[in-house]
């Protein structure tokens, strides 16, 4: 952008940052504006004026009718400060397979899926599934397999994304395959400006400048034998499923768009509902009535109030999701929701009275809480002055966010570390090492190489890929993983702040007779004595309580609080926090620390997503110092762990950055010797959840071992390495060779 286009571009958004606008959607309203002067759309340059300085596109006059009612509607600027509606759990609707896991007691309404095709050290890898069955197999000749069985199938995006292809891979002979358009995908297409040709095989338009970001169309009017069928697939860029096509009910040419609302975890609601015809030359909603019928067509919606009524179940079975649209297809069997929208836009015609209340009603409230403060102005100011600095200066490929944790821990390094003077200091931070690592590791200027340094495992973050939002907080983990759900604590209550508002969902694991209110927080904490508190997306122990009740007295990570106290304590959390049962660990670990829950860390790879390894384990076990937790960091206890045999020895304790001996606990005064309890059945049961998450090839597990057998407390998406000097040679190679991944990826010579 020249600096003409700058100053323009700051003199039209100056006004509505005066008005609390953030820049970023001063900036996107901005880019829509230029790009509606630029339509030929019929409407003068006097109208569209008018609309963009009362926050609306020109073409929402028409639509709206908004000479003579320009303040009914929200307006299209308003619209862009509701985003996003939603809180960290629209990731639940982000792509297909996550949708799955987390709906797995709704599979009759969901795509059946087969496969998930992902890419993995510059391949694409067929994963299955149905892991826990296995039952389509496993790699890409089983999908060849069941495709010869089957006929047809259905090759989509992953993404809940509208602007990528979705096709119909098809068995036309003996090793011959083909592919065309999708019937349902072709609204979504043409909006895109993509057409069809007389064989009905998906091909380039008219792209205009709107639409030429979108990738092209891989599809081509020829057959394709295995190999090459297998080549094209791996030539598209992105993650794609392999799905059961659709069996769609004969007369019902087209999708059902409903507009959805959960409100505070309360109730859910139909807001909007339109029909969209399959196959039309540009976006085209028509209205549904509430009673099921189509405007303007003679057609009613075959068994409508059945539909609603299990979308609105679906829906509220997410209630953390408060506001999205469902994409229903109707097929012979009954209805799948095609895709979900958890930013969806407005339609392209005047919408209902019902939606348009409901959103003002957000803007309103929305508008009560939010504040844009000099403070806040000035940190988004120098996060992206610290985005540019990381991008111009920095080792490329390392995110922003590890960069300022190695500055931080540089910085901090500098100022605690007394064990090293200036120039060990400098010597390590050139190298990628805080200094102590000079006493942990034995750190030379000749074995430094032997050793992954701090900054190289920074830079190497992220290791696994977008589906990492399973397990980068606890309630989507306890979703996820259903099926192993004997293996996690049972899941009571989630806390979440909603429109300025401390709200409570109860989870699957709640007794029934409990409500979603403090009240049944309180009623479950007398119930089961002990509960654990703490927040979803928490590592290291920071945020934990443990909530106590005893001689009628509630009690706070020991503390006496009474109700009112507690109740204010919960609704000061800005994080979503979940309560949780409270763990009890072994009686024999017991007794080496009793106040706190001594976990075991288990690293795995699953690099060929279906051989996982243990990598490596160790025990981490709680002090006075650490409290109610066993982290490191805070004085607690690390202690080895052998993998084959789950013998523990060679304790440390972390003194002033430095790991010194701590072979008796120096509270207890037991030694810290022996054999991890269930230690085999813990190491399968870790191996068979890899197996059932192939996606994942990089995971640490806390667990906790209990008299029965294990708990898993989290598993974390970029663990702690560095409490033990020593990795196997086969943990360093995978480093080594994620490294030169990486390397190669931003052609690197050094890292």
């Amino acid at each position: 952008m020249g600096i003409v286009s700058r100053i323009k571009r700051e003199i039209f958004i100056r006004p509505w940052l005066k008005q609390g606008y953030s820049r970023k959607l001063a900036n996107a309203y901005y880019r829509k504006v230029q790009r509606d002067n630029a339509l030929d759309n019929g409407i003068s340059v006097e109208d569209k004026k008018w609309a963009h300085d009362h926050k609306y596109l020109s073409t929402s006059i028409g639509k709206y009718d908004l000479k003579n009612n320009p303040d009914k509607y929200i307006s299209d600027v308003d619209y862009l400060f509701l985003q996003p509606f939603n809180n960290s759990f629209s990731k639940w609707m982000k792509d297909l397979v996550t949708t799955n896991h987390i709906l797995v007691d709704y599979p009759e309404h969901l795509p059946k899926l087969y496969f998930s095709i992902i890419d993995r050290e510059h391949k694409k890898i067929f994963l299955p599934i149905d892991t826990v069955n296995r039952a389509y197999g496993e790699n890409y000749d089983d999908f060849i397999k069941l495709l010869d069985e089957r006929g047809k199938l259905c090759l989509r995006p992953a993404s809940n994304s509208t602007n990528r292809s979705t096709y119909i891979i098809e068995r036309v002979g003996e090793n011959r395959y083909k592919l065309c358009a999708d019937k349902v995908d072709q609204l979504r297409m043409t909006m895109f400006g993509y057409g069809y040709d007389r064989h009905g095989l998906l091909c380039e338009g008219k792209l205009d400048e709107h639409c030429k970001r979108f990738p092209p169309n891989p599809c081509k009017k020829q057959e394709y034998d295995k190999e090459s069928l297998l080549k094209l697939i791996s030539s598209l860029k992105y993650s794609y499923v392999i799905a059961e096509p659709y069996k769609m009910r004969e007369g019902i040419d087209g999708t059902i768009k409903l507009y959805i609302a959960n409100n505070e975890l309360k109730t859910t609601e139909l807001l909007d509902a339109y029909f969209l015809p399959h196959g039309a030359t540009r976006p085209n909603h028509i209205r549904i009535s509430e009673t099921g019928e189509v405007e303007g067509r003679d057609l009613t919606i075959p068994g409508w109030d059945n539909i609603i009524a299990d979308t609105l179940k679906i829906a509220a079975f997410v209630s953390e999701i408060e506001y999205f649209a469902v994409y229903i297809i109707l097929t012979e069997d009954g209805f799948v929701i095609d895709r979900f929208s958890t930013s969806p836009a407005l339609p392209p015609v005047a919408h209902s009275d019902k939606l348009n209340d409901y959103l003002l009603d957000r803007l309103a409230k929305k508008r009560s809480t939010f504040k844009t403060t000099k403070r806040s102005i000035w940190k988004a100011f120098k996060n992206k002055r610290f985005n540019c600095f990381v991008r111009k200066f920095c080792r490329p490929g390392i995110r922003p966010y590890m960069q300022s944790l190695w500055m931080h821990s540089v910085w901090d390094d500098f100022l605690h570390t007394k064990s090293t003077n200036i120039f060990q200091k400098i010597w390590c931070w050139k190298h990628g090492f805080q200094s102590f690592r000079i006493q942990q590791y034995g750190l030379t200027k000749e074995n430094y190489k032997n050793f992954l340094s701090d900054y190289q495992y920074h830079w190497l973050n992220r290791i696994n890929n977008g589906y990492q939002i399973w397990i980068n907080d606890k309630t989507t983990t306890r979703y996820v993983m259903e099926p192993y759900k004997q293996f996690l604590a049972k899941y009571y209550y989630d806390i979440i702040k909603m429109n300025g508002k401390t709200c409570i969902k109860a989870l699957q694991d709640i007794p029934e007779g409990f409500e979603a209110s403090f009240d049944g927080i309180f009623k479950l904490l007398r119930q089961e004595k002990l509960l654990a508190l703490k927040p979803s997306a928490g590592t290291h122990g920071d945020g934990f309580y443990r909530m106590e009740y005893a001689d009628g007295k509630y009690l706070i990570n020991g503390k006496e609080m009474t109700e009112d106290e507690i109740v204010a304590m919960i609704s000061g959390f800005k994080s979503i926090y979940v309560i949780t049962e409270y763990l009890f660990m072994h009686h024999e670990l017991k007794k080496i620390y009793p106040n706190s829950v001594n976990t075991i860390r288990v690293a795995v790879v699953n690099q060929n997503a279906y051989e996982p390894k243990i990598m490596q384990t160790y025990m981490r076990i709680g002090s006075s110092k650490s409290g109610f937790t066993d982290n490191v960091g805070y004085g607690g206890i690390c202690a080895k762990i052998d993998t084959a045999t789950g013998r523990y020895y060679c304790a440390e304790q972390l003194r002033d950055h430095k790991f010194t001996p701590c072979p008796v606990h120096p509270d207890t005064g037991v030694r810290i010797e022996g054999v991890v309890p269930n230690w085999d059945y813990m190491c399968e049961g870790v191996l068979n959840i890899c197996r059932f998450m192939p996606e994942l090839e990089y995971l640490g597990f806390d667990i906790a071992i209990t008299d029965d057998g294990f708990k898993i407390i989290e598993i974390n998406i970029h663990q702690d390495l560095h409490k033990v000097a020593e990795h196997s040679p086969e943990f360093r190679q995978f480093y080594q060779d994620k490294m030169k991944l990486k390397a190669e990826q931003y052609k690197l010579t050094k890292w």
